[in-house]
């Protein structure tokens, strides 16, 4: 059951296989040996990839339910701390790998038997489309249905490197951005992020910015603008680690920007229950702190 769950997760046997540590070939011949003693088939092969079967569908998600009841069987039966153990899958809104996978050392050298696998994505429904064991999202929910705890805060702001500025100049009102070279992260499903909004002492303040470069996927953006690429507006914890260095410089700090909420989002109460998930959002509330 686990073989088969990782590999309708990762549509692909030679993926599964890395993630599980096992040659493809055992792993193809490990499902194929479920099918036969099931009696149908779970997953549709072709040239173009995998895909679950209609049954397959409906058996995947009965044996994630029973994966993650194990799990937490096992961690209540355990005295004392439970140990985080096996492999936890993480999926994280980019703006948080500078503050979180930076400091990922310090984390797994008190957790010897855990590994993590972790995917850039601010998805919430990727804890059940990709199989992940939680989400670390920015923004709103959308979902209400989604079992989810808010364990920070983070703003937006604007920021540049020291070099541009010390060519551009430094901006003394928002609508002075206008002049200068944008750096945006904007998905290609989405209107592009050009029109920034302000407030301060009950002004309000909206301006267009001129784009110079676009990061699609968002992992991008701080290294744009540590290169002098332009003036972007990410949020606090992505800028962090610049900020405190020297490598970046925050601009009209006396204007707020918006306040957004960091939610850990899990596909069930049992994954909330697990001692590997338990230990991480633990870490990570430690790391994100009161100041977000």
């Amino acid at each position: 059951m686990q073989f088969f769950c990782r590999v309708a997760e990762a549509k692909s046997f030679s993926a599964a296989a890395l993630s599980l540590d096992v040659v493809p070939s055992a792993l193809s011949k490990a499902v194929a040996a479920l099918e036969h003693e099931l009696g149908f088939a779970l997953l549709n092969r072709s040239t173009r990839g995998l895909s679950l079967t209609e049954d397959g569908a409906a058996y995947y998600e009965r044996c994630r339910q029973i994966m993650l009841d194990i799990d937490e069987a096992e961690s209540a039966g355990r005295s004392g701390r439970a140990r985080a153990r096996g492999t936890l899958r993480v999926g994280m809104h980019p703006s948080l790998r500078f503050e979180i996978l930076t400091r990922l050392g310090a984390f797994l050298d008190g957790e010897p038997d855990l590994k993590i696998e972790t995917v850039m994505t601010n998805s919430p429904a990727a804890v059940v489309d990709a199989g992940l064991d939680l989400v670390l999202h920015v923004g709103q929910l959308s979902d209400s249905s989604l079992l989810a705890r808010q364990i920070g805060w983070t703003r937006s702001l604007v920021c540049a490197s020291p070099a541009y500025l010390a060519v551009a100049g430094e901006p003394r009102h928002p609508d002075e951005l206008a002049r200068y070279h944008a750096v945006i992260y904007a998905r290609r499903d989405e209107d592009a992020n050009t029109r920034w909004i302000f407030s301060r002492d009950g002004e309000r303040c909206e301006v267009e910015v001129a784009v110079r470069a676009i990061v699609r996927d968002g992992i991008g953006l701080i290294d744009a603008v540590l290169g002098g690429c332009g003036i972007a507006r990410p949020f606090e914890l992505a800028a962090r680690n610049g900020l405190k260095s020297g490598q970046l410089r925050e601009v009209l700090a006396d204007w707020s920007g918006e306040r957004h909420a960091v939610h850990a989002v899990f596909p069930s109460k049992a994954g909330l229950r697990s001692a590997k998930v338990q230990h991480y959002v633990a870490y990570i509330d430690s790391l994100l702190g009161p100041s977000t």
